[in-house]
């Protein structure tokens, strides 16, 4: 077939003359990718002739009918509405007789022709880029957007070895895309040999190539800024195939050294308030903070106008706030803006605080500064402010977990849970005052009962954040933080003042505030010991907890911390699956990695996070009480 078709003689036929064959094979994509098809003819002329075959009688008499080749002829009609060419532009085409069968030739056409593999097309590219052609030029001859063009140069530059394993389909376009974040062949051939095939994962390539660099997401990039680092010179590695990536910031130096002149910046601002002391610390632990206790402003009422001004906003923004129109977004942003400059008006730091406490500046988790203001030093303090209480709660051994995991990571993860406990009960004042009450109760009316409730009431609290692997990713501890936050914000500044301002509260700001104390005691962590208090389970089942809201199992965060028996049976009760002989073989790093793809979305959570048998039937109880509890209220008011 092929070889009789060749034979067919090139004749000139005006493209007016020329009509689509109905009888045509392709019936799926024939339109895609017009445009960029008559760029090419375009750039480039008619690369390949038509075949085509006289139409039959009726109106149809002196037409031609395109056998094959449909998409170029698309093309050529294209350019002629365009204007491009004359629409008798003539069109080298192969006159079909009438002894071969049309359907055939299409056939042929359509199937027999291979495509060009993309891997070619990459080469092609690259090659069109080494003799001198700029992207906005080879984009205009093909039709094609500047960023694809870029593309597919950047796909063109990997070492050969890997885009040969492409054409041989032993990798995927997004393996090799993710090879471009680097442009160097050695690494790259040292990762594709090195890596097993079955680790071989877009960002596990990525990240093995940028080891040692500091990404756009890092909360010291975003405290400078991308741009500002740039604008300095710093030097920027890019993905183009990552948008939500900002890309790999290349001079470390230079970062530091304008993260260390922001921070000094931002300090010099708080030291003109008149601070005692004011020290930078950019990455501060939240263990940093115990040595201090802490002094609070005092609130000082707004004006008149700007009362005014604030109860107008607040119900403007009431009004707005469900709203999706960018003008109106625009609008919440703005007066968010105003509303927290006059709530910060209400703030004032007495003279006497300023005399003894100090802040510390630092960078926040999301790359903004944080500064922690009323700080005072224990040399600092008065001798009677000194205080030194600690508790620790006991409770029966709890039972050995299917997956076996370190004291440290189980008290990690029952950190966690605490922190979430405490940020659900912020929530609810009916739980938090029950909670509370049972806990005073016990130690009042029952003999040696104190451990009985988990609440640390006479004490601070727990300091979760010595529990905790990575305190700042953890959302429980976060919500809790925030509401503490806002009830420090409308205390009195001096501890004296307390008792007469609790007593000038409504019930149920003292309820909120009881609920905020009361989470702020939970102690649900479980130490070396192992003990599990029972009062933490039916806490958690009272205030409804979800804890797949506040933590998701990742390599980082779990797998990485227990052993390779104790990953593949987390993935079996995820997935309802049993072992593969083949995870036996893998590493420990790679065995997380993969734990992490198969646990997400399924909801699963380690033994410590879930709610134990029998912990359910307290929600009835739960409900029971509450209503009691609101009787009770509604009695005394």
């Amino acid at each position: 077939m092929t070889n009789e078709t060749n034979e067919i003689p090139v004749t000139q036929i005006a493209l007016c003359k020329l009509i689509p064959w109905d009888g045509n094979v392709r019936k799926t994509g024939a339109a895609d990718g017009i445009d960029e098809l008559a760029a090419s003819i375009e750039a480039h002329g008619l690369l390949q002739s038509l075949l085509v075959r006289e139409a039959g009688d009726g109106r149809r008499r002196g037409k031609f009918e395109v056998v094959a080749g449909r998409r170029r002829y698309l093309a050529l009609r294209a350019l002629a509405k365009k204007k491009k060419i004359a629409k008798d532009y003539p069109v080298p085409c192969r006159l079909a007789n009438g002894s071969i069968d049309a359907a055939e030739l299409s056939l042929a056409e359509n199937v027999v022709r291979a495509p060009m593999h993309p891997a070619d097309q990459f080469d092609a590219f690259r090659g069109l880029a080494d003799e001198g052609a700029s992207v906005a030029e080879v984009a205009a001859r093909f039709g094609v957007s500047e960023d694809l063009v870029m593309k597919r140069m950047k796909l063109g530059r990997i070492s050969p070895v890997i885009l040969d394993a492409y054409r041989r389909g032993e990798v995927s376009l997004e393996i090799v895309q993710a090879f471009t974040v680097s442009d160097d062949h050695e690494a790259q051939e040292r990762i594709w040999t090195d890596m097993p095939a079955w680790d071989l994962h877009p960002h596990t390539i990525r990240r093995a190539l940028t080891e040692g660099e500091m990404p756009a997401s890092d909360k010291r990039v975003k405290l400078v800024g991308l741009e500002a680092y740039e604008a300095a010179g710093g030097a920027v590695r890019r993905d183009l195939f990552d948008p939500k990536d900002g890309g790999y910031v290349l001079n470390a130096e230079l970062l530091d050294n304008l993260v260390a002149k922001t921070l000094e910046e931002a300090a010099n601002e708080v030291r003109s308030e008149g601070w005692r002391w004011v020290e930078i610390v950019p990455d501060l632990d939240y263990g940093d903070l115990r040595g201090f206790s802490r002094l609070r402003p005092e609130c000082v009422p707004l004006s008149d106008e700007h009362q005014a001004e604030l109860d107008d906003l607040s119900e403007e923004y009431d009004e707005l706030v469900d709203t999706e129109d960018d003008a109106g977004i625009a609008r919440i942003e703005e007066i968010e803006r105003r509303i927290d400059e006059l709530e910060a008006q209400m703030d004032v730091w007495p003279a006497e605080t300023l005399a003894v406490a100090g802040a510390i500046v630092s960078i926040g988790y999301h790359g903004d500064i944080c500064v922690e203001r009323g700080l005072v030093r224990p040399e600092d303090r008065p001798a009677a402010e000194h205080e030194s209480d600690a508790d620790d709660a006991d409770g029966g051994a709890a039972e050995e977990p299917a997956i076996k995991m370190s004291a440290r990571l189980i008290e990690d993860l029952t950190a966690q849970r605490s922190a979430a406990i405490s940020a659900e009960m912020t929530r609810r004042p009916d739980i938090a005052l029950a909670a509370v009450v049972h806990s005073l109760a016990l130690q009042h009316f029952y003999s040696y009962q104190r451990q009985g409730s988990c609440l640390q009431i006479e004490a601070s609290g727990p300091f979760l954040q010595g529990s905790l692997y990575a305190p700042e990713a953890c959302s429980g501890l976060a919500a809790l933080e925030a509401k503490r936050e806002r009830w420090g914000d409308r205390l009195p500044g001096d501890p004296s003042d307390l008792w007469t301002w609790c007593l000038e509260q409504p019930q149920d700001t003292l309820l909120d505030l009881l609920a905020v104390t009361a989470a702020s005691a939970v102690d649900a962590v479980v130490l070396k010991d192992g003990s599990r208090h029972p009062h933490t389970d039916q806490i958690a089942c009272a205030v409804s907890l979800d804890m797949a809201h506040y933590f998701t199992p990742t390599a980082d965060n779990f797998f990485t911390h227990v052993n390779g028996a104790g990953i593949q049976a987390a993935i079996g009760e995820a997935r309802s699956i049993p072992s593969a002989p083949a995870w036996g073989r893998l590493r420990k790093s790679e065995l997380a990695a993969m734990a992490e793809r198969h646990v997400k979305g399924t909801g699963w959570l380690p033994e410590p996070l879930r709610i134990t048998a029998g912990a359910d039937a307290m929600a009835d109880a739960s409900e029971s009480r509450v209503t009691k509890t609101n009787a009770f209220l509604e009695a005394i008011e």
